[in-house]
């Protein structure tokens, strides 16, 4: 069947954010749902549907694999199915597999004491450049990799209510390593950190693992900038009453639609905004007097926000 370019382009832009086209290759770069990079290293071809990202090196044959392998919602699978046709399509559409997620090959506690040159590089990372404490390093089981896929790098898994893994994120502690950072090939349609939040008190959300942290309370890591649909979902059926937006400056019109959504299902709202910072580098001092400070975002200030869009 032909397909609609138009058509095709609108709907990864509605899911991926605004891509840039490249009208001689038929192809449009977006970024990544899997690794998160921050520039635009996704590549998807519109026509032939194959797509690769060249930097966690997550990749498929059809837009369908790319929806289905980020856990995107329904809308988006059958939009594309009404793009594409059903030839690439499998049955049951909106059930989400469960994907498994393990500990990358070769990742080790950092609480685990060692005489290696990877362990002391980990833990010199760990501790004097993102400020992790022996006391996080234990409750967030972060550890380091020296072989495999994911040599060189800390680790920092995220587990869900019931302690099983359901995410985690690489960080190279080596300066000179050409990739900085590398997540797993999985959705990040989950709730990070789950096994350490207290749903009935209020909770932060971040965009980032060191970042959440940083803030040690009650914080999750949305490994993005946007709050995915499985978080959202819980938010509401826990009946969260009050939230700490702290999302990169890079963020804003993301942070404004957060907060109007949120504000119209009756849960109070506070905007934290960090000037040229993130959490991890205001630090745990630094996050509490910002939190503390916090004012919640009433109806007025939701429309000054929304003018700056």
């Amino acid at each position: 069947m032909a397909v609609s370019v138009i058509q095709a382009s609108g709907l990864l832009d509605s899911y991926l954010g605004i891509g840039i086209q490249h009208k001689k290759s038929g192809e449009a770069s977006h970024h990544c749902p899997f690794c998160n990079h921050y520039k635009k290293k996704l590549q998807v071809n519109i026509l032939t549907q194959k797509w690769h990202c060249w930097v966690c090196n997550a990749k498929g044959q059809s837009v369908m694999s790319l929806l289905k392998k980020s856990n995107a919602p329904y809308e988006f699978i059958k939009k594309a199915r009404d793009i594409y046709g059903d030839s690439r399509v499998t049955t049951n559409l909106q059930e989400n597999s469960r994907q498994l997620v393990t500990l990358p090959v070769g990742y080790k506690p950092l609480y685990i004491r060692s005489s290696t040159p990877d362990y002391k590089n980990a833990l010199h990372y760990a501790t004097n450049e993102r400020n992790l404490t022996p006391i996080d390093i234990l409750r967030y089981q972060v550890g380091y990799c020296d072989e495999g896929p994911y040599s060189g790098m800390l680790i920092i898994p995220s587990y869900n209510q019931d302690n099983t893994i359901n995410y985690y994120v690489g960080r190279s502690y080596y300066k000179q390593s050409t990739i900085s950072h590398k997540n797993p090939p999985v959705s990040k349609d989950v709730v990070g950190f789950e096994n350490q939040i207290n749903w009935r008190e209020p909770i932060t959300m971040v965009e980032g693992a060191f970042d959440a942290i940083a803030v040690k309370r009650n914080a999750i890591p949305l490994f993005g900038k946007k709050i995915l649909p499985k978080l959202r979902a819980k938010i509401l059926t826990e009946k969260v009453k009050q939230i700490f937006l702290a999302l990169d400056e890079d963020a804003f019109a993301d942070s404004v639609r957060e907060i109007e959504y949120f504000i119209n299902n009756g849960i109070q709202v506070s905007f934290i905004t960090l000037p040229g910072k993130d959490p991890s580098e205001v630090g745990y001092e630094g996050m509490i007097e910002v939190l503390s400070q916090a004012k919640p975002v009433d109806f007025f200030d939701l429309i000054k926000l929304k003018m700056c869009l």
